[in-house]
């Protein structure tokens, strides 16, 4: 069996997050797959994790020809890598550089600017990802993206750096059932059926008309059903 490294599993993660992700979510995806086993017993894994990339970025001073694979998104030192090739036009513009510099000069601690920065930058990257996977509300069918919102399963407050912008931790619906599902008077089974809360009065629900028959989404990974499990277990009001 051919042997995983730092950088294979970097390019596993990479691939993982769409192509480009913070350094944390590098991290716990690595975690995750638990590819590299020696992790654990390696107090310095995450160090030896951003020096790899370093080595194979040419924007780097630690770049000494090896093979250019990787690009800083925000600037050096901000913690965000996507592949070379990547096109993250969308993120890597001006305005954004200039919210990060305004973030990094508030009087606030460094965890908070962290969560300012995740927020705003954050759920930009997870939008894109959304639309990518599921292109219209999958209740509706809805394909304008102007109407349509990016819905996090697992809440942004209860989720990891990696679920936050997971792409299978996220559906795509249009604002009414947004709203539903983010209050808990909509959910999922394991089945991808929808389940109604009892505190949903008849008449609305005869409004909405909902099919509680349909399957809404074909094939749900296991990461999206531990997910929903969640939802339903500690946001859905039954």
């Amino acid at each position: 069996m051919k042997k995983t490294t730092y950088l294979s599993s970097i390019i596993s993660a990479l691939n993982k997050l769409n192509g480009m992700g913070s350094l944390n979510e590098i991290y716990d995806v690595i975690e995750k797959e638990g590819r590299l086993s020696y992790i654990f017993s390696n107090p310095n894994w995450k160090d030896n994790v951003r020096a790899t990339i370093q080595r194979h970025c040419i924007q780097t001073k630690s770049y000494r020809g090896s093979e250019d694979l990787f690009r800083s998104v925000y600037g050096l030192g901000e913690g965000y890598w996507k592949f070379k090739n990547f096109d993250s036009s969308e993120y890597d513009n001006p305005i954004i550089d200039r919210q990060l510099k305004m973030i990094a000069n508030l009087d606030i601690s460094n965890t908070e600017k962290e969560m300012i920065i995740k927020s705003r930058i954050g759920q930009g990257i997870f939008r894109d990802r959304i639309i990518q996977k599921y292109e219209h509300c999958i209740i509706t069918g809805i394909n304008d993206n102007r109407l349509l919102l990016a819905s996090h399963i697992k809440p942004w407050r209860s989720a990891s750096n990696y679920e936050r912008l997971s792409s299978e931790n996220g559906l795509l619906l249009s604002p009414l059932y947004d709203k539903l599902f983010d209050i808990g008077l909509i959910t999922f089974d394991d089945n991808m059926k929808i389940l109604i809360s009892n505190k949903l009065s008849c008449e609305n629900v005869s409004r909405i008309n909902i099919d509680t028959n349909k399957i809404y989404f074909n094939n749900p990974s296991n990461e999206m059903m531990v997910n929903m499990r969640y939802h339903r277990q500690n946001i859905f009001v039954e």
